[in-house]
């Protein structure tokens, strides 16, 4: 196929594979991300639908291919996709990503007046050794139940909704900087959060989000952080 569309603005470009129906839909397939990054991937059957395993060597140009982070570079992809009654669960991993020129997170870093790790990410950019998150796909946007990326200069946390149909975040979570020293206490944490962080929250239009930090919270240690932390949004299906 020329293009198969999966979003309104992410689509797999020059596709190509190998496909059965016997026992239900399955094989395997590789292609482009809107003619960018290389992807490589696996359909299979399940009683509610089709599953999805999607992997690339190349985790930042993904990333930069959908237009998500336009300066993201290397590391490795999975991603995986399992349907359920009115849209797919889901789970990605990544590992050794760096980002770089991240309007949002430079905003956060700001805001939280971290300023070495703001030049950090302004010049080679800060390397993720790891980042993982369980999402939701439903007919109007993404809900990101638990989401974790941390490295040795900071770690962050995160939850929250983006509504495709209105074009809106609403995501909030932890930053700790110094993960590699501060996340010694993150066994008393959720993932992606050291002993010491300061919770964070991002809301409104994704063309211009609003960032706001409450700097109260880096005094609380990581157990009793959940006194800052509001339930998170879920997005509300019409119709």
């Amino acid at each position: 196929l020329d293009r198969l569309r999966v979003t309104e603005a992410i689509a797999l470009t020059g596709l190509s594979g190998s496909f059965s129906t016997r026992g239900g839909f399955g094989g395997r397939f590789q292609a482009r991300v809107n003619g960018g990054a290389p992807v490589q991937g696996t359909v299979a059957p399940e009683a509610a639908g089709t599953a999805v395993r999607i992997l690339s060597q190349d985790a930042g140009g993904v990333l930069a291919s959908a237009g998500l982070f336009p300066n993201a570079r290397g590391g490795e992809l999975s991603l995986v996709l399992r349907p359920r009654a009115g849209g797919h669960d889901g789970r990605a991993e990544m590992k050794n990503v760096r980002m770089r020129d991240a309007p949002v997170l430079a905003e956060l870093l700001n805001a939280a007046s971290i300023i070495g790790l703001l030049e950090q990410l302004n010049g080679s950019g800060l390397l993720f050794l790891e980042a993982e998150t369980d999402f939701r796909l439903t007919s109007r946007g993404v809900e990101i139940a638990r989401g974790a990326a941390v490295g040795a200069s900071m770690g962050v946390s995160m939850a929250g909704i983006y509504d495709a149909d209105r074009g809106v975040l609403d995501l909030q979570g932890v930053i700790s900087p110094f993960y590699l020293v501060n996340g010694i206490g993150a066994i008393l944490t959720r993932r992606g959060e050291g002993l010491f962080g300061v919770n964070y929250r991002v809301t409104g239009p994704t063309s211009n989000p609003t960032v706001s930090v409450n700097p109260l919270s880096i005094l609380t240690p990581g157990m009793f952080r959940e006194i800052f932390r509001r339930p998170p949004p879920r997005i509300r299906e019409t119709g």
